[in-house]
């Protein structure tokens, strides 16, 4: 048998113990971008209708606080601080007797000297942003679009994260009331103490939830005040620094208040680091594990796939911040991606110092001066910190982002970028939504995050119609749910990849440089599957603050790779297997068998890239991704190579070089 065929016999009986079909699908979307209302480059308005031509569903975020920019207008070239396009100001476009400013009026200096008014971000969800969205999502050809309103909230205590509420944005009179006041009471870099602007808005948390959030931070001052609500004056507490309790008792607002409506995923969570009070910048998995205890319907995941790919430090991560890994690792985050020790530790628990960061020691890329205990060290692997959460049986998801600002020093229109993708131009998150049709459309994209129904794809590697389930001869669960077996039984897991033909969104066509080096000629905009790895761990218990090992991000030794599929076929261009077959039938559709059985709790997760195990400056000998930063080995040397590379791998041509999928967990449960 093909060992990337099953039997015919057993696919018969998969397919029988799936039972009803459901009219759901999997549909494409992003919720993590910018506009004019924060740092962005583009219209509310331009870039929902431009991010529908990718996705199928659009959630607009930006960041908390306020700003003096309209949200109305795209200023392609504000980045640059001379250009007569930065104008886009409240003051000078609001139309009459719009530009009261609700709440502390504020006042920031422009360049010129003059003084404008600022408005709270709260204001701009109410009362501007949602609208334009609106009209965008009922233009004709969007009749199967969704789109609606998110915020990236700065988080008290830590950096940022995608948020949204469902509630009222959709229906006959759609709002984004329920956002607004989420924004007033939690943003860290706000002191508004308006309530609103007069709308009588407070923050307490009711007692059972405040008992709850004094529970889990008794005995841990670091963290923040453990009585949230004790801390609230005139209804809401402005005093943020370093307040991890009041960013836990933020998730636990949402699920008190907006049940089944609202969801928060930490953005770019490696990218500052490590936690340290008072910093309000990293998050460690402690803090993951926080937020997914108390409020487990709202802080079901995080984004460990950053956005801004195509930034000369991928994913904008660094050792100079420190970013948590220093670096990304085939595009994705180290607590996603690859294996993190403690924070200021060496991975035998020894301290670091600043000694480690010296001129010819091994972390030389780390600034000599920077406080150890900030520096959170990686290696390549499979026990992430991911699969630390999972071994745990917490449902706890991971999720890409664009992070669309600008195309750096690029236009908007142009396909080359330093920068950004449009959102869905580059990454997609592919999620299960059960009525796409559904009246409420913010609540089914918010209901399918939810599920863990989902997958990440970079760069069109595959298509959005993978199959991924694990299966006795009786019933099956897909990702996000659970399979009850008897001690002892088999569990067929499959996964079914659609691996397109044709290019992807790419407009390079010269040799991937990175195939290159191992003498395969894959053109960059026509990439194939070269492998597929299926990833197991052991299901245990569920840590609480008073176990150590709640700090330790290191998933248990049981998470391993249980089976490597790379003979997967080709186009010709370098494997050269069953291309004239392929090409003939058109018969792009990837089976993969893998059959164990169960003696344990445990869950199961796939990925797959482009590059296969081995090859020089992107994989170790097992397929794991190395850190970003070791694609400046590689030349680009073609004739087509753009000049903004200067002659290695790096930029816009590294992100279509080394391309993944990540599928979400199918857990498998003892009865």
């Amino acid at each position: 048998m093909n060992k990337n065929v099953m039997s015919a016999a057993l696919a018969a009986a998969v397919v029988s113990a799936a039972g009803n079909v459901s009219a759901g699908q999997y549909l494409s979307g992003d919720f993590h971008n910018h506009t004019t209302c924060s740092d962005g480059s583009t219209s509310v308005k331009t870039l929902t209708r431009k991010s529908l031509e990718y996705l199928d569903w659009f959630i607009h975020v930006g960041h908390s606080g306020r700003g003096a920019r309209d949200c109305r207008v795209s200023d392609f070239l504000y980045l640059n601080r001379d250009s007569e396009y930065n104008r886009g100001l409240w003051v000078n476009s609001l139309p009459a007797g719009a530009a009261d400013i609700k709440g502390d009026v504020r006042y920031d200096t422009m360049r010129n000297g003059a003084q404008v008014e600022s408005m709270w971000r709260w204001q701009s969800l109410q009362e501007f942003n949602l609208g334009d969205i609106v009209e965008e999502r009922n233009m004709p050809g969007n009749e199967d679009k969704s789109a609606f309103l998110g915020v990236e909230w700065v988080v008290p205590g830590h950096e940022h994260s995608s948020n949204s509420i469902s509630a009222g944005q959709y229906g006959e009179s759609p709002n984004s009331d329920a956002l607004a006041q989420f924004e007033y009471c939690f943003a860290r870099n706000s002191d508004d103490t308006s309530q609103g602007g007069g709308q009588g808005w407070t923050c307490e948390l009711s007692e059972q939830g405040n008992n709850t959030i004094k529970s889990l931070f008794a005995g841990r001052p670091e963290e923040g005040t453990a009585d949230y609500n004790s801390t609230l004056v005139g209804g809401i507490n402005i005093d943020d620094g370093g307040e991890h309790v009041k960013s836990t008792a933020a998730v636990l607002w949402m699920q008190e208040n907006f049940p089944g409506a609202a969801f928060a995923v930490q953005s770019h969570v490696e990218r500052q680091g490590a936690f340290i009070a008072q910093d309000d910048e990293g998050y460690n998995v402690e803090h993951m594990r926080d937020w997914n205890t108390v409020a487990p319907d709202v802080a079901f995941g995080f984004e460990s796939q950053p956005g801004h790919q195509a930034v000369y430090d991928r994913g904008s991560y660094n050792a100079g911040r420190p970013t948590a890994g220093l670096f990304t690792y085939g595009g994705t985050g180290c607590y996603g991606a690859a294996e993190a020790a403690r924070p200021g530790l060496h991975f035998d628990g020894t301290p670091l110092t600043q000694a480690d960061f010296a001129a010819g020691s091994e972390y030389e890329v780390i600034p000599d001066n920077m406080d150890p205990a900030k520096v959170t060290l990686c290696r390549p692997g499979v026990r992430t910190m991911w699969d630390a959460m999972l071994s745990e049986g917490r449902r706890f998801w991971f999720f890409a982002s664009s992070d669309w600002h600008s195309r750096g020093s690029f236009g908007p229109l142009d396909f080359e970028s330093t920068n950004d993708f449009w959102p869905g131009e580059y990454q997609q998150n592919f999620v299960w939504i059960e009525d796409a049709e559904a009246e409420d459309r913010a609540q089914a994209i918010v209901d399918g995050l939810r599920t863990g129904n989902s997958f990440t794809v970079q760069g069109q590697l595959i298509s959005g119609d993978l199959e991924f389930k694990a299966c006795t001869r009786q019933q099956c669960a897909t990702m996000g749910e659970t399979l009850a077996v008897r001690r002892g039984q088999m569990v067929h897991v499959l996964l079914e990849v659609t691996d397109p033909a044709g290019k992807n969104n790419s407009k390079y066509s010269f040799a991937n440089p990175s195939l290159l080096q191992i003498g395969m000629n894959v053109p960059l905009n026509e990439p194939e599957l070269a492998q597929v790895d299926l990833i197991m761990g052991a299901v245990g218990t569920e840590l609480n603050p008073t176990d150590p090992e709640y700090y330790n991000p290191l998933a248990p030794a049981s998470t391993r790779i249980v089976k490597t599929w790379d003979d997967l076929g080709g186009s010709g261009h370098g494997w050269g297997h069953r291309w004239a077959h392929r090409k003939a039938e058109k018969d792009n559709r990837i089976k993969l068998l893998y059959s164990f059985r169960a003696t344990e709790d445990a869950y199961v997760r796939a990925r797959g890239s482009n590059i296969p195990a081995a090859t020089p400056n992107e994989r170790d000998m097992y397929g794991n991704p190395l850190a970003d930063n070791l694609s400046d080995n590689i030349l680009c040397e073609d004739a087509a190579c753009p000049p903004h590379v200067n002659g290695v791998l790096t930029a816009d041509v590294e992100a279509w070089a080394d391309i993944w999928f990540h599928t979400n967990p199918i857990f498998i449960e003892l009865k």
